[in-house]
């Protein structure tokens, strides 16, 4: 089998891959569960188009560039539409196997591994759960392995240029990949130690590619530096009672479970343990053979470590080291393969891999139809359907008026497909949230909606409907309480759908 794959035509190869790898990312798209955050970005996105800005006229707790990457693929290409914004990921997950194929064959020289980590890939719980959502990890993920490939291009004298631009790129979507960089510097030096000059222009190409990257965060910066700080730094230390670093149990806890130590979140604990602990093979041996840890290796244990940062820590965040561990796990299996592994080693691999690929269908399942451990998913699943969410949309649209398409939404994600304008100030599901642990001053300076202001809204009937639906089940006590103040103020429940229900303004009091 390995011989006749590596024996096939290099446009074969990758036609073979990207219909694998879109038979699962395409799909998934298309039924995954909605996650809370992709409301927000959709309806961010879509916001930027109309001319609204980042930050200023909205709460943005991230870089700049995931916005404008799905406004412009919504606004010129498929609409505005979660199904057409899904698919852009699906597309970047595709070209992100296709460059994973290209680096690992360049590392081994036999284009069948290169196959071999890319169905890994695809078949990976992480990677087929989180990769296809409207987040930072598609496009974040890609850029940055992009930088790290980037490299391989040996024949390039601009290699390193490409590798600062991409990354820079990645910095742009996600901001703690600003902590990469010294890895690359390190890899640089170590590739050119014995030649001071070249090492001086490659660091120059390197800076000159992050910096035109990294530029246009200089003009969301100059309009208000404290409320472009705030935004990406500031407000995660409010998200929760334990600050920007603390909860560190939480953190031990998230970084054991992603082993399927403590606990085991599906089937992606037991890949990634996997795969953590063959790279940890690939690792040892390196130091056993006094050479230096790859580059994959630096990026992963950095990535790793710092996605323990933000508080709370979700598993999902190792969604982006996933590729950097293929690399060295199939690099160091490929290494052993040419070595000579005796057939019972060989057989035990094939095994292997065969229980890899067979188990991840019942994540398949967990991510599209039970939502099971995927936070507030269980029990109300059917909520977070795109079609449900969908025709919670038309029937919001079904009750505003031309005149009037202000609504009152605890959720953004209903509005992305709609004719209605969701309330100034609640374009991010956190802002009243966060609200009550800010200052009055930072609540109006940084566009946070208040209690106090949302129940002035609710009493002089600045909107003609209101929606209690989305993730007002993860507050027990909000719920009915939102419920009360809106039914005193006059508003009647005109459509229920799942657990969604629709306020409206009876016609006399408006």
């Amino acid at each position: 089998m390995i011989a006749r794959i590596d024996q096939a035509g290099p446009r074969v190869i990758c036609v073979f891959l990207i219909l694998l790898m879109a038979a699962v990312f395409v799909p998934m798209s298309q039924f995954r569960l909605i996650d809370g955050d992709e409301g927000t970005y959709l309806l961010d996105a879509r916001l930027v188009m109309e001319g609204q800005m980042l930050f200023h006229d909205l709460y943005w707790p991230q870089m700049f560039l995931t916005p404008y990457i799905y406004g412009a693929w919504m606004k010129f290409v498929v609409g505005y539409s979660w199904y057409g914004a899904r698919l852009l990921s699906a597309l970047a997950a595709v070209a992100l196997g296709l460059v994973l194929y290209r680096q690992v064959r360049y590392l081994t020289e036999r284009q069948a591994w290169g196959v071999l980590a890319v169905v890994v890939f695809t078949f990976t719980s992480l990677e087929f759960g989180w990769l296809p959502l409207v987040k930072t990890f598609p496009f974040g993920t890609l850029m940055l392995f992009g930088a790290y490939a980037a490299l391989s291009l040996s024949a390039s004298p601009n290699r390193w240029f490409y590798s600062g631009c991409l990354l820079g790129l990645a910095i742009d979507i996600r901001l703690y990949v600003v902590f990469v960089v010294p890895v690359f510097l390190v890899q640089l030096y170590l590739d050119e130690r014995h030649d001071f000059r070249k090492r001086m222009m490659e660091a120059a190409r390197f800076a000159v590619g992050l910096t035109l990257a990294l530029l246009p965060n200089q003009f969301f910066y100059l309009i208000d530096p404290e409320t472009f700080v705030f935004n990406i730094i500031g407000s995660h230390a409010t998200r929760s009672p334990w600050g920007f670093f603390g909860f560190v149990q939480q953190k031990i806890y998230v970084a054991l479970h992603v082993l399927g130590i403590n606990s085991a979140d599906g089937v992606a604990s037991l890949q990634f343990a996997l795969l953590f602990l063959l790279s940890l093979a690939s690792w040892v041996a390196c130091v056993a053979a006094r050479r230096r840890l790859p580059l994959s290796a630096m990026i992963f244990v950095t990535l790793a470590l710092v996605g323990l940062i933000p508080t709370p820590t979700y598993t999902q965040y190792f969604s982006m080291t996933v590729p950097f561990v293929i690399v060295d796990a199939v690099v160091f299996v490929a290494r052993i393969a040419a070595e000579g592994a005796p057939r019972g080693l060989r057989q035990l691999g094939s095994v292997t891999l065969a229980v890899y690929v067979l188990l991840s269908p019942l994540d398949l399942y967990r991510y599209t139809v039970s939502g099971r451990d995927l936070f507030y998913y269980e029990g109300s699943y059917q909520n977070w359907k795109i079609s449900t969410v969908r025709a919670v949309g038309q029937a919001i649209d079904r009750e505003i008026t031309p005149e009037r398409p202000a609504v009152i939404g605890f959720w953004p994600g209903y509005f992305v497909e709609t004719r209605a304008r969701i309330l100034p100030k609640m374009e991010n599901h956190f802002t009243i949230h966060f609200a009550p642990f800010m200052t009055p001053r930072e609540v109006g300076k940084f566009n946070f909606m208040s209690y106090a202001e949302l129940l002035k809204a609710l009493e002089r009937h600045a909107v003609d409907v209101v929606v209690l639906g989305n993730l007002l089940d993860m507050w027990a006590a909000e719920r009915p309480w939102l419920k009360e103040q809106v039914v005193r103020n006059g508003y009647v429940r005109v459509a229920t759908l799942g657990d969604t229900e629709i306020y409206k303004l009876p016609v006399g009091l408006r």
